[in-house]
């Protein structure tokens, strides 16, 4: 994988506020491991060198964010007596779903891939 991409992936890890307090708390091999996965992945994917590190970025958050066992997709119901904890969407969240869009984008032959 190329350092630059790596480099990239990481700057745009730190404009996110979530992600950033997540990355700060992640050893930095287990950050190069999920940027090294995620590259694979969009690679995998048939992200283009044009659009790999936007796909990736949000590849690697949606990795963190797991990692983190921090889930802003917990949803909570409390009755009288009784309060239930849920997970929402399947334990996903937006970066994975915005990586998915992405992904999808690219299948469409969309001639660029932007964000909405």
């Amino acid at each position: 994988m190329n350092e630059e991409m790596k480099t990239a992936i990481k700057a745009r890890l730190e404009l996110l506020p979530n992600i950033k307090t997540i990355i700060g708390k992640l050893d930095e091999a287990i950050l190069n491991s999920f940027i090294e996965d995620a590259l694979s992945q969009a690679e995998d994917d048939v992200f283009t060198e044009k659009n790999i590190v936007m796909s990736a970025t949000y590849l690697t958050a949606h990795f963190c964010h797991v990692a983190s066992n921090e889930n802003s997709n917990i949803q909570e119901q409390t009755a009288a007596v009784l309060t239930v904890k849920y997970f929402d969407r399947g334990g996903s969240d937006d970066y994975l779903t915005e990586y998915l869009r992405l992904k999808r984008a690219l299948k469409a032959n969309t001639s660029s891939i932007r964000f909405l």
